[in-house]
């Protein structure tokens, strides 16, 4: 089980596509607010959560618990230098974690 865990692990973290899709294609892009990030987020948590909870549903046992996946691992960060929102990638960091390792528990 272990072994299928980290399997799904590293799938949910090399492939950008289509799983997290909108998240990653827009880590470049800057947002004027946190507000404006958050909202842009949350959209395309919306949109990828059935096509991740699909593709690993020996990892998600519903769509809660890819909501929460993509909240911790696409979190928006300022940047002073460039005075902007901006998604930042942790997938690696979130899939990781003891959350993910204790969720369902």
């Amino acid at each position: 089980m272990k072994r299928l865990l980290l399997a799904a692990t590293a799938a949910l973290v090399a492939l950008p596509a289509p799983a997290s899709a909108n998240h990653i294609l827009n880590l470049g892009t800057a947002y004027d607010s946190r507000g404006q990030c958050e909202a842009a987020s949350a959209r395309f948590s919306v949109e990828d959560r059935p096509s991740l909870l699909q593709r690993f549903p020996d990892t998600f046992s519903n769509i809660g618990e890819v909501a929460g996946l993509l909240v911790r691992a696409f979190p928006c960060v300022y940047d002073e230098a460039t005075d902007a929102w901006y998604m930042d990638d942790r997938r690696l960091e979130v899939l990781t974690s003891d959350w993910f390792q204790r969720r369902g528990d």
